[in-house]
């Protein structure tokens, strides 16, 4: 049998199906598709502005490796040292002059922090500086730089011949220039220290949440950040156009710029959510609107509970009322809603119409089924009377009035018994017996001697109610098709109760052929029709009937062959006669 479901949970699945799942998906998928949308957007926008910031950026480094030009075109350092080599002027006054040139030409340079000029034949004697403190100069500066730094640019710096060089130490920046005589034969070298908050200002400061991993020709500028931030790179491509890229939930955007004497490279990195915090966080609004549809769900089935099924759940109680057999049953109950108010109506009409016809057609069966009966009873009649009438005429040819009279008088009992005066179908066993010991004495003064009659009759049976004139076709049959053809025989008539039924036993002498059996069977069949039989075998078929429409199916007669015995067996709801 295919389950079915209450109409409570349909609704729910409808919710779930056609409403909140698909109003989940195009949230859910909307959602992806803005955050996608707005993601490739946003990295886009960074790479653009990665663009313009690094040119920036190369610009501020293209402006400090121009200005490391300067002392070579200008030549002014060239002539200092020459003229001191000429023993022209002295050392103090070269070292004055250079350290004003220094402080003329480089002092005011935001790109640079400080500038070393070195003799090349005597760096440690012959050398000026100069720092700039609004470029984040200092003159511990120049201390770190002779302490850590001097030895390894000097060593940098025979490798450069005329190109420059980026050296980088302990976070330390510098670029380092060789400047040539008309023959291209270092003199001395120029290092400035460049003030990385300057020139890498634009990237440094990117954006909130952003490290960076930035080279100079290859020495690193900077690298901010977590190791594991920068781990498996090894792989990446950095173009000279901007790209992005999305690895372990961060987002990488790179770019090799090239400037005049240098290559610069740019990796920022920064975790997706904290750069698109705005967009990660359309996936909290995803849940709170999936949180706020719970209340609105409830609150739906709520109404649905109060307005809906409620109303169809009393409707259908009404319903199984009526099942049961409970007609004219009224719902009062106000179900708030025209549509239901109508129904309501409809189906206490429709069980007050019910009641009226059930009870009408009962009334009508009740009718059809007296008349069955009453006409089943009249075929009893004409042939037993017939048969009286016979036997009365005979005696009346051997002159006894006498017994004349006695079998007028039981023949009389009887046709009061059939007549029904008092219209009462149903008589008390007790009563019934009456009209068989009526019989009997007709039947025995017909027969005589040759009739043996026996009765075990239960007391407590007397009280019960049969139809009347239940037993006499019965015990008609049993001397008409045992007794009549042996010659003689014997009849027992037997009652008792058995659980809710009354058992009447008619038995008589003989036996059953193959054929009678087969003739038994076909007039106790339910359906056979009496109509179409002769009067001399109606009255088994009639007695069975009866029995079948006043008690049921499981009621009725039964003729069968128990040893030497022909045994026929009337069951009867046993009921009590009242009064």
């Amino acid at each position: 049998m295919k389950k079915v479901t209450s109409i409570r949970w349909k609704m729910v699945q409808m919710i779930l199906l056609y409403w909140a799942l698909p109003f989940i998906l195009l949230i859910t998928l909307l959602g992806w598709y803005m955050s996608r949308q707005e993601e490739t957007e946003g990295l886009n926008h960074l790479a653009d502005q990665l663009r313009m910031n690094n040119q920036i950026c190369i610009e501020r480094v293209d402006s400090a490796v121009r200005d490391s030009r300067q002392a070579t075109y200008d030549r002014a350092l060239y002539d200092y040292y020459s003229e001191w080599r000429k023993k022209a002027v002295n050392y103090t006054t070269t070292y004055n002059n250079g350290q004003n040139y220094l402080a003329r030409t480089y002092g005011k340079r935001k790109e640079i922090s400080s500038t070393v000029f070195m003799l090349l034949e005597d760096p440690e004697q012959f050398h000026m500086t100069n720092y700039n403190a609004q470029a984040d100069g200092s003159y511990r500066q120049l201390e770190v730089f002779w302490e850590q730094d001097c030895e390894k640019i000097l060593e940098l710096a025979e490798t450069l011949g005329t190109s420059i060089g980026v050296f980088e130490q302990g976070g330390r920046l510098y670029i380092v220039r060789n400047l040539m005589d008309s023959s291209y034969t270092p003199w001395g070298v120029l290092v400035h220290r460049l003030n990385k908050e300057y020139c890498f200002e634009p990237l440094l400061s990117f954006f909130d949440g952003i490290s960076a991993f930035i080279t100079l020709d290859g020495r690193t500028v900077t690298r901010q950040g977590e190791d594991a931030v920068w781990e498996g790179l090894e792989d990446l491509q950095v173009t000279e156009e901007p790209r992005f890229e999305k690895r372990n939930g961060s987002a990488y955007i790179h770019q090799k710029s090239r400037g005049s004497d240098f290559e610069l490279c740019t990796i920022l990195a920064g975790n997706m959510r904290q750069l698109f915090r705005p967009v990660y966080s359309y996936q909290y609004l995803v849940l709170y609107t999936l949180l706020f549809l719970i209340p609105m769900i409830l609150l739906f089935l709520h109404l649905a509970g109060k307005y809906l099924i409620h109303p169809l759940q009393i409707m259908g109680e009404q319903a199984h009322e009526i099942e049961k057999g409970n007609l004219g049953v009224r719902l009062e109950e106000n179900t708030k809603s025209r549509e239901f108010e109508y129904l309501r109506e409809a189906i206490n009409h429709m069980s007050e119409t019910l009641k009226y016809q059930f009870d009408h057609i009962y009334e009508e069966e009740l009718a059809l089924r007296d008349a069955r009966i009453m006409a089943l009873q009249s075929n009893i009649n004409p042939h037993f009377m017939n048969n009286t009438l016979e036997i009365i005429n005979w005696e009346a040819r051997l002159g006894d009035n006498a017994k004349v009279s006695k079998m007028i008088e039981a023949l009389s009992v009887l046709m009061d018994a059939a007549m029904d005066r008092h219209k009462m179908p149903e008589v008390s066993l007790s009563e019934e017996m009456i009209y068989v010991n009526a019989y009997l004495y007709i039947i025995s003064e017909r027969l005589g001697k040759r009739l043996t009659v026996k009765k075990e009759m239960s007391e407590e049976t007397y009280s019960c109610k049969v139809p009347r004139l239940i037993m006499q076709p019965i015990i008609e049959n049993a001397v008409d098709h045992g007794i009549v053809p042996m010659g003689k025989g014997t009849v027992e008539i037997r009652s008792r109760l058995e659980k809710d039924y009354l058992l009447l036993e008619i038995t008589n002498d003989g036996s059953m052929s193959e054929e009678d059996r087969e003739k038994i069977d076909l007039l106790l069949s339910p359906e056979y029709d009496t109509s179409r039989e002769s009067s001399l075998n109606l009255g088994i078929a009639n007695v069975n009937q009866r029995l079948r429409i006043l008690y049921g199916d499981d009621c009725g007669l039964t003729i069968c062959q128990e040893g030497d015995k022909v045994v026929s067996r009337m069951r009867i709801a046993a009921k009590k006669q009242t009064g």
